[in-house]
């Protein structure tokens, strides 16, 4: 699962805004002072001169004062020389926060935290189990073990504190092998403990030796890299299932039909690594079909991924209920031909169900619908884990898909009553409404 970190960057608006105008004072005037009087002396003889004629008004009268409106006045209120706070713009306003379309959507977010919390669980039990001290426990707790499955899970014990102890294995070797074998070391203290039925000791030995079985062929080096890889993911699913069953808050009616599924899933595991069936393609859809399974019986566990409907719930649980035991059936060399026959379509239908032609024109409707890719994605993966046609419809009931079955139903195309019918109630209901081809 893709892990993206969400980012949440702060919007920061820069306004600026102009400095205080200057006003200069207006009709600033000076004063003159003049003389009060003006004296003439002569020294000459005779009749004086007579006296100069006296200023005119205009050369000895001082400026008028200054008048009031003309002196600082009161500059009056103009909108354009003042500094009113600038208008709101567009471009220095906070848009409505967009968080929405950034987030991850739900289902998302909470498989990204499931997956950080299940590496750092990894991570602590990898410190745990790297201690000369905890792997000698675990060794004594093998020696312990039921006696079917003491010799086979020995081995592929020592294997895998073999990648935890190297330090050249990659750290996701080095987590899976980790939580795989804390799961084992906590199953082997249920079946040790004296208060555990001895009917659930039957089972966690089944689990045991579903575990084992994948092991092995994850660590067989004959095999190629990624069917060693699938095969340890096989593993760790199966001994997560373990702790499910374990856990006090499983509900003792989803209890007991995982507990069915999974010793089937186990079985199957068992006589894959017997080496009963020998053509290659068998075997790949066989470790293909016990993969997804499994993954499907994690999204039925899920409360955000499980059908709403009830009556959804059990129609996935009964495909998933077949699925498992074909998975067993078509290797069980005591079935008849007929029953051989009947598993291998079962199982052939399960692992070819995205090549199925129907679900491919099916999918070309869904996309040309404008299908957001967390539907398609839904889709895909459901169809993966229960199959076609129900395994789609469980998807496309997915809400992420929600706009795009209104969209079909209103149409009235080929498929517009499959839409119908999703939109409308149970998807369980609609699987005759697919177009025939």
């Amino acid at each position: 699962m893709a892990r993206t970190a969400r980012r949440r960057i702060p919007r920061i608006v820069g306004a600026s805004c102009l400095a205080a105008a200057l006003a200069l004072p207006v009709g600033m005037g000076t004063a003159v002072a003049a003389p009060d009087a003006l004296t003439h002396i002569t020294a000459m003889a005779g009749p004086p001169d007579p006296p100069d004629p006296p200023p005119q008004p205009d050369q000895q009268d001082p400026p008028p004062p200054p008048q009031p409106d003309q002196q600082d006045p009161p500059p009056p209120p103009q909108p354009d020389q003042q500094d009113p706070p600038p208008p709101p713009q567009p471009d220095q306003q906070d848009p409505p926060p967009q968080q929405e379309q950034q987030d991850p959507p739900p289902q998302q977010e909470q498989d990204e935290q499931e997956q950080n919390q299940q590496e750092q669980n990894e991570q602590q039990q990898l410190k745990q189990f790297n201690t000369p001290e905890k792997q000698e426990e675990v060794q004594e707790q093998v020696n312990n073990a039921p006696e079917q499955v003491r010799a086979n899970l020995d081995k592929v014990l020592t294997e895998a504190l073999k990648v935890i102890n190297n330090p050249q294995a990659s750290d996701l070797d080095k987590g899976i092998y980790a939580a795989i074998v804390a799961d084992v070391s906590r199953t082997l203290n249920v079946i040790d403990d004296p208060n555990t039925s001895a009917e659930d000791k039957a089972t966690y030995t089944k689990f045991l030796a579903g575990i084992t079985g994948a092991l092995q062929i994850a660590q067989d080096p004959k095999n190629s890299a990624n069917d060693r890889a699938a095969y340890r993911d096989i593993a760790d699913d199966l001994s997560y299932w373990v702790t499910i069953l374990q856990d006090p808050d499983t509900k003792p009616v989803d209890k007991a039909y995982y507990k069915a599924q999974v010793e089937l899933l186990s079985d199957a595991l068992v006589a894959l690594s017997k080496g009963q069936v020998k053509e290659p393609k068998e075997k790949k859809n066989i470790e293909t079909g016990v993969k997804n399974t499994l993954d499907a019986l994690k999204e039925i566990q899920n409360p955000n991924a499980k059908p709403k409907d009830p009556q959804d719930q059990d129609r996935i649980k009964q495909v998933l209920e077949r699925n498992s035991a074909a998975l067993v059936a078509v290797q069980n060399p005591d079935a008849s031909e007929q029953e051989r026959n009947d598993a291998q379509a079962t199982v052939n239908q399960l692992t070819g169900a995205l090549q199925n032609s129907q679900f491919l024109e099916f999918m070309e409707e869904v996309k040309r619908l404008g299908a957001p890719p967390t539907c398609v994605q839904a889709i895909e993966n459901r169809t993966s884990g229960a199959g076609w046609p129900e395994g789609s419809l469980w998807g496309l009931s997915d809400p992420s898909c929600a706009d795009t079955v209104a969209a079909g139903a209103n149409e009235g195309g080929k498929w517009s009553a499959l839409f119908e019918c999703v939109q409308s109630g149970p998807f369980s209901e609609c699987v005759g409404t697919v177009p025939k081809e």
